[in-house]
């Protein structure tokens, strides 16, 4: 893993993403960014515009830190300290989470 990016600190992007904790996860909701013909069949045939995900309680926990305070090394530290044997290895799951949530553009990561 390059050392800038264990350095960097992942950051909720607050413009595109709503989360509240329903009990003890957290649930994001954000659009679906829907090309035009996507947006006209979802308007034919009905369909929300946003997509709700609920995380799991590791993943809820991964993302309470992700407030540009933390870095990812600092988020695998503690995610490992939090639940040990059941997450490992803590940093592909920290990683791998990290990756789905660049990839769909709710976090950034700031030096």
């Amino acid at each position: 893993m390059n050392d800038k990016v264990l350095k960097s600190k992942p950051i909720r992007r607050e413009d595109v993403v709503k989360w509240e904790k329903e009990g003890d996860i957290i649930v994001i909701t954000y659009d679906k960014n829907l090309s035009r013909i996507e947006e006209w069949i979802r308007i034919k045939i009905g369909g929300t515009e946003v997509i709700r995900r609920p995380l799991d309680r590791y993943t809820t926990f991964i993302w309470e830190k992700c407030n540009g305070k933390n870095s990812i090394a600092d988020i695998i530290r503690e995610f490992d300290s939090e639940f040990g044997e059941i997450v490992a290895p803590a940093a592909a799951r920290v990683i791998g989470f990290m990756e789905k949530m660049l990839k769909i553009n709710v976090i950034r990561l700031k030096s």
